[in-house]
């Protein structure tokens, strides 16, 4: 009976190694993740952090623009649900589930 290796199984393994090589090679600076921008600091859209607390990021680059975003109540179906202007940044709406979501309108607005 032969026992053998596959010559994809030998390449795969080539190329992990070669991969460990070179980054054991790099100082510890070169392989930690560069700084975030102010828009990589918190999610784009509706999201909901550890807390229960309901957020839209509004990820913009200059010029600067405010949009208007829908937010949908958890409750109630579509009675209570309101338009909000918001400007670029994170925006509490309130907690969840009491705010089920809130989505961007494709209009623009001016937050002040």
């Amino acid at each position: 009976m032969r026992i053998g290796t596959s010559v994809a199984a030998r390449s795969a393994v080539a190329a992990l190694s070669a991969a460990a090589v070179a980054l054991a090679a790099l100082p510890a600076s070169a392989t930690a993740t560069a700084e975030p921008g102010p828009a990589a600091q918190f999610k784009c859209g509706f999201h909901v952090d550890g807390s229960l607390n309901a957020l839209y990021g509004h990820c913009d680059a200059p010029p600067r623009t405010d949009i208007i975003i829908n937010v949908e109540l958890g409750w109630g179906g579509d009675d209570g649900n309101y338009d909000m202007c918001v400007k670029p940044g994170v925006t509490k709406l309130g907690r969840y589930p009491a705010v089920w979501y809130a989505k961007y309108t494709g209009r623009l607005c001016s937050a002040g």
